[in-house]
């Protein structure tokens, strides 16, 4: 398998980052109902172990987790699999995420598409973990094995989206 060179690699998992984690937007409850948790689903401290992300100031610490249901995750893998082939495909569709957000892919796309659209066709997708309320999967595509973390506001919008190669 081809492995893109560190400087491409931090700077997709770092375009999206930093937006990312600058958004303070309550989690989704488990449930599909509103509540204030006061859980942060965007605010994803030590997300990837980034030391730039310990830098940064940290919300206060979130409610207690409540686990994803199934429903749940479905929902998230089926909106990273449309974000990623309508980044693939040149063609993203900004309303679905929150608007600093849009703003901030927007602004990077031009970057991020084609670093993407490099790790080839998608081969599969698979969920790791919850991190304060977001999902983590592990994205595997034809020429790139990688790490993403999707996260939802109350509104059932994107407010977080990271990317990096894979861990193990």
């Amino acid at each position: 398998m081809k492995t893109l060179s560190l400087t491409a690699a931090l700077m997709g998992a770092t375009l999206l980052a930093a937006p990312a984690l600058a958004q303070q937007a309550p989690a989704r409850p488990a449930t599909g109902a509103t509540t204030g948790s006061g859980a942060a689903a965007a605010t994803l401290p030590e997300a990837f172990g980034d030391s730039a992300a310990s830098a940064r100031p940290q919300a206060a610490p979130p409610a207690p987790a409540t686990t994803a249901t199934a429903p749940d995750i479905a929902r998230s893998e089926e909106a990273l699999r449309a974000v990623i082939a309508a980044m693939q495909a040149g063609q993203i569709d900004y309303t679905v995420f929150t608007p600093d957000l849009a703003e901030q892919i927007r602004a990077q796309s031009g970057a991020v598409a084609p670093l993407i659209q490099q790790f080839g066709p998608l081969k599969s997708i698979s969920h790791l973990d919850q991190q304060n309320g977001a999902d983590v999967f592990r994205v595997v595509f034809d020429k790139q094995a990688t790490d993403w973390i999707i996260g939802f506001n109350e509104d059932d919008l994107i407010a977080a989206l990271l990317f990096r190669p894979a861990q193990d």
